[in-house]
């Protein structure tokens, strides 16, 4: 799950969806057992620390575990907290990459190759997209965002992880409910857990699913009976399909496209007014390509994203691209699922170039919310995450200064903000 701000995280593929609990279980593995955590470092974990997850951990256990508590306590005896997963929890990169950066780094020309290799030499796919009505172009790109196509699952303890997480206390309900259903994939016998492994925050497998959403949204796909998204490609990319349709993918439209924007277009409509093709189009908007879309796209409320402002590409957001952005909550993340989607179709390139940006540190991103908030523009959180919060914050002041207000935070940008408010 590479290049996320850590602190979005939660909003990923653990997105809380509707229920859908299949009655699947694992086959026996050829180990059994906990995964070995004895050369695991733990030095920095002190005695008083062992103390309170010990505290921790029966309190849990008396909380949740009820008629389980036995299975439950076997999995969790001996454990300690990973500090490991403490240290990534507790941390954000220093420099975020601009949207530009990110999904540049995404568009290789390697990783589309290998992903239509990977559609031609599946057949498969192609009863998936049937089935779940997503494209299975847009399933390659999940797949090679969040796994390198499966190359880079994690290798964490999954109950490990999660009991740190839920000891830890920074978002404890959300920890313990997923340690509470990675609990049942092991004692229900789902899944051995010394194969349920998955990244530092307990995402798991090919397609990185949060224990809950496995649960409830897995498929099994290649037919043997067990939902295995670590070593069945089809269980994993039909899981992901069943993720996003459960999840209110429209089938037969696209997350949307690049588009031209008129001279003096008012960039502060950007991510606030919602409205169809036609008034849009209307506005002078045209796509990038000459083309048009489809009756069922044009009649629906769609958004203009400005991932770079306005001097970088801008994009028509349909409803799939907020599908796409409940498997992670970014638009990075998503317009990156989109156009390598559309690479892999043979879809032409983006037009405009994305504008080179000097990366912002963390110290001047919350130093951008917290001058914000101070000169009387509520960015909804002090939390370094630039979201549509800060976004529309940073678009009211730019109005205000009669600035060009795309909400586009620059680190140029961010130190004026800082003087302005005198910090």
């Amino acid at each position: 799950m590479d290049l996320r701000l850590l602190l979005l995280i939660a909003t990923a593929a653990c997105a809380p969806l509707l229920p859908d609990q299949p009655d699947l279980q694992e086959p026996p593995a050829p180990q059994s057992g906990a995964p070995d955590t004895s050369a695991t470092p733990t030095a920095s974990v002190t005695p008083t620390e062992q103390m309170a997850f010990d505290t921790w951990r029966e309190s849990f256990l008396d909380r949740r575990a009820g008629a389980n508590r036995e299975a439950w306590a076997r999995e969790l005896a001996g454990l300690t907290p990973d500090q490991r997963v403490v240290d990534r929890d507790r941390s954000q990169p220093e420099f975020s990459s601009s949207a530009g950066s990110y999904i540049s780094r995404a568009m290789t020309a390697d990783r589309i190759a290998r992903g239509r290799d990977l559609i031609g030499a599946s057949p498969w796919m192609r009863d998936i997209e049937s089935q779940y009505g997503v494209p299975r172009e847009i399933l390659v790109a999940i797949w090679a965002q969040e796994s390198g196509f499966g190359r880079i699952q994690g290798d964490f303890d999954v109950v490990r992880s999660l009991a740190t997480l839920a000891w830890e206390g920074r978002r404890r309900d959300w920890a313990e409910g997923q340690l509470v259903d990675a609990l049942r994939i092991v004692t229900e016998g789902r899944r051995d857990r010394a194969r349920l492994l998955g990244s530092w925050a307990g995402a798991m497998g090919q397609t990185q699913f949060m224990p809950d959403n496995y649960l409830r949204l897995g498929r099994d796909h290649d037919g043997d009976g067990f939902v295995d998204i670590w070593g069945s490609d089809r269980d994993a990319l039909a899981s992901a399909a069943n993720l996003l349709a459960t999840a209110g993918w429209r089938r037969g439209q696209g997350w949307g496209a690049e588009v031209i924007l008129p001279e003096g277009f008012d960039y502060s409509l950007a991510e606030t007014d919602r409205a169809p093709w036609t008034t849009w189009r209307a506005r002078g908007v045209r796509r990038s390509d000459g083309g048009e879309f489809t009756a069922a796209e044009a009649s629906e409320e769609a958004l203009i994203l400005l991932p770079a402002g306005a001097y970088g590409p801008a994009f028509l957001a349909l409803p799939n691209h907020y599908v796409i952005r409940r498997y992670n909550n970014s638009v990075s993340y998503a317009l990156s699922v989109g156009l390598l989607g559309d690479a892999m179709m043979g879809r032409p390139s983006l037009t405009r170039a994305w504008p080179e940006e000097e990366p912002m540190s963390r110290d001047q991103r919350f130093a951008a919310q917290r001058a914000l908030l101070a000169l009387g523009y509520d960015p909804g959180g002090i939390d370094g995450v630039i979201g549509s919060g800060t976004r529309g914050a940073l678009r009211r002041w730019q109005q205000a200064r009669g600035l060009l207000a795309d909400g586009h935070l620059t680190a140029a940008l961010a130190e004026r903000l800082r003087a302005e408010a005198g910090l």
